[in-house]
């Protein structure tokens, strides 16, 4: 064998890997027939782009969403204002039944300020004493389960209550340019003295 089999039998370990999920169809024609399935470079392209949606990172939406709900869980304010019993959904789309409301109606940005890669989300809350929406957003550059906030606003009133909100420590940071004393001045200051 010559080298690009190798090359061959690595894409197709990685076609095995990332297409369980999706297009097993293709699958099943790549392993069928391993010495000439031609993985083109759309092929190659498609196992990619598959692989980033069964993958998910701290960007995606669906973690955003996961690791949000984990953190109002925990939330005090949040159980007192709608009871520890509560859910969180994806998009309702008005009906009387369920459904599928699993869609995370989300906003991929660059931030203009800083210049960082954002994922911005909302979703719904329901529990026995009433309904909200979420709203939270992440930064590439901020560590992974650290948000730029958290808010949870109940849909009768308006009301909002703050989980988690770092964008004034975020001003800060970019404002001090990377020095640490900086930082914590701007941040006391943006802050009102509390940190």
């Amino acid at each position: 064998r010559d080298s690009s089999s190798g090359l061959e039998c690595l894409l197709l370990h990685l076609c095995v890997h990332i297409t369980l999920v999706s297009s097993w169809g293709l699958m099943e024609r790549c392993i069928n027939n391993a010495s000439t399935c031609l993985l083109t470079p759309s092929y190659i392209l498609y196992f990619v782009s598959s692989g980033k949606e069964l993958i998910p990172t701290k960007m995606s939406p669906n973690t955003v969403f996961d690791k949000a709900t984990d953190i109002i869980r925990q939330n005090r304010e949040v159980q007192q204002r709608f009871g520890e019993a509560f859910k969180t959904y994806g998009r309702d789309h008005g009906g009387h039944r369920e459904g599928r409301r699993n869609f995370i109606e989300h906003t991929e940005y660059v931030n203009q300020d800083d210049g960082t890669k954002r994922t911005r989300v909302r979703f719904n809350l329901e529990g026995p004493y009433g309904q909200a929406f979420v709203f939270a957003e992440v930064s590439k550059d901020m560590p992974s389960g650290e948000y730029v906030y958290i808010l949870v606003q109940d849909k009768r009133n308006g009301a909002v209550i703050t989980v988690q909100d770092n964008r004034s420590s975020l001003l800060a940071k970019k404002l001090a340019g990377g020095d640490k004393d900086g930082q914590d001045v701007f941040s006391q200051l943006l802050s009102g003295g509390k940190k």
